[in-house]
């Protein structure tokens, strides 16, 4: 991410908070000419997916059921400029200066400012509002953790040159055969 390897990288499949959570620290700087920040940006994928979600979760027992709801509505509703998600896609929680992110709402993304200086200063939100057609909690199982990890490992015996490709695409199908009783 910070072109220090002796191959260079054409970019990173990954969900949107690869770019300020991993990336951005990884590229080795912290403004545009330090490292590659500032040299990437974001593009519209081959095929749409989305990476599981964030969840709140409130106790039925609560004492203060009201406070609770308008809370998770706040959290996950209000589209306002005071909602969470208006000022977390803005940066604006905590004051200006904070971390620009993709939210849940695209209503919210289409009002906001999504430049960012690590992206050049193009505007994620117009890769990120389309995209997010492509999220579709359809084929959520319960073994999905469980698979991505046996894949993850697969996928990193071979990048280390352990495995041949082949190799690792048997070991992982017959992994998950074994570990879930699913065949192929």
């Amino acid at each position: 991410m910070k072109d220090a390897g002796s191959k260079k990288v054409f970019g990173f499949f990954g969900p949107a908070w690869l770019i300020n959570y991993v990336m951005a620290g990884n590229s080795g700087g912290n403004r545009p000419g330090e490292g590659t920040y500032g040299d990437w940006a974001v593009s519209e994928p081959p095929i749409g997916f989305f990476w599981g979600g964030t969840w709140v979760l409130a106790n039925r027992d609560t004492k203060v059921k009201d406070g609770v709801a308008e809370l998770i509505e706040w959290i996950t509703l209000d589209s306002s400029d005071t909602g969470l998600q208006y000022y977390w896609a803005n940066g604006t929680l905590f004051g200006p200066g904070g971390t620009k992110d993709s939210v849940a709402s695209g209503t919210v993304m289409k009002r906001s400012d999504g430049r960012l200086d690590f992206l050049g200063g193009q505007d994620m939100f117009d890769v990120f509002v389309p995209a997010g057609e492509f999220a579709s909690g359809k084929n959520l199982t319960q073994s999905d953790e469980t698979i991505n990890n046996i894949w993850r490992d697969q996928v990193r015996e071979y990048t280390a040159g352990n495995k041949s490709r082949a190799k690792a695409i048997a070991d992982f199908k017959q992994n998950v055969a074994d570990t879930l009783a699913i065949p192929f």
